[in-house]
């Protein structure tokens, strides 16, 4: 009996820690593609830039994720109740396989973090470029977005409009969302004489300092999916060991 509640308990485990895994395979899954929607307009828009960063492979990234988590642990659920040796060993290697490329990810994007950053205030910049251009209506709405909600202006400052194809033609001028009160009709025109009705402080230092914030939103969460991946391996392991040595005759 004691070796029946056992075996049972360990099967329970893995289809429960597997389902949570499972659970965040579809979020991540739904996530993508949300991103690579209509509706993720301002990631698709970004994805067309030719920065050194591709934004469109972060959405396509959680898609791939997404699909073979919820594989995986689908398969384990499957193994557990099946009580199938081979469907828990593939499990046990595919997801020692998915936790050594997160600790890969992790690894190296600690050695780079500061070329990341450079790339970003370089993205940023041509991001503006592209502002008022006519493919790139959900772009502008960002950026006027983002100067608004940040209350900033330009990359490291606002007279980085001036050097864009839209400062170019309009003399030293910035988009309305540059301004204190955008109801004031010449709050952005000729603002080197007059930068008091405008954000001066660049938008790179905030949009930098809120991606960090969500980066550890993200580093939490990805330390919860390492607890269930650790949790659900150890558990599965264990069950497949019970079945090749026969305690499956308990069931």
């Amino acid at each position: 009996m004691a070796g029946d509640c056992g075996f049972k308990c360990l099967k329970f485990m893995v289809v429960f820690f597997n389902l949570l895994f499972w659970l965040a395979g579809c979020a991540l899954f739904a996530l993508g593609i949300w991103l690579l929607s209509s509706k993720g307009e301002v990631a698709g828009d970004y994805s067309k830039l030719n920065g050194s960063i591709n934004y469109k492979s972060a959405p396509i990234l959680c898609v791939v994720i997404g699909a073979v988590t919820i594989i995986v642990a689908f398969l384990a659920c499957c193994g557990a109740i099946k009580e199938n040796q081979c469907m828990l060993g593939s499990y046990f290697a595919f997801v020692a396989l998915i936790f050594a490329l997160e600790i890969t990810a992790i690894v190296l994007t600690y050695i780079y973090r500061e070329d990341i950053e450079k790339n970003l205030r370089g993205d940023i910049g041509q991001t503006l470029n592209r502002y008022g251009d006519a493919d790139y209506d959900s772009v502008t709405r960002a950026i006027d977005e983002i100067q608004q909600s940040f209350k900033c202006c330009g990359n490291d400052r606002y007279t980085d409009w001036f050097k864009t194809r839209w400062g170019k033609k309009r003399k030293e001028s910035v988009p309305k969302s540059c301004c204190k009160d955008p109801s004031d009709k010449s709050c952005n025109m000729e603002v080197s004489k007059e930068d008091s009705k405008i954000y001066t402080q660049g938008c790179y230092s905030f949009v930098r300092k809120y991606l960090l914030n969500n980066l550890h939103v993200i580093s939490g969460f990805g330390i919860w999916i390492a607890v269930i991946q650790i949790m659900g391996m150890i558990f599965g392991l264990c069950l497949c060991c019970h079945i090749r040595h026969g305690f499956d005759t308990y069931v």
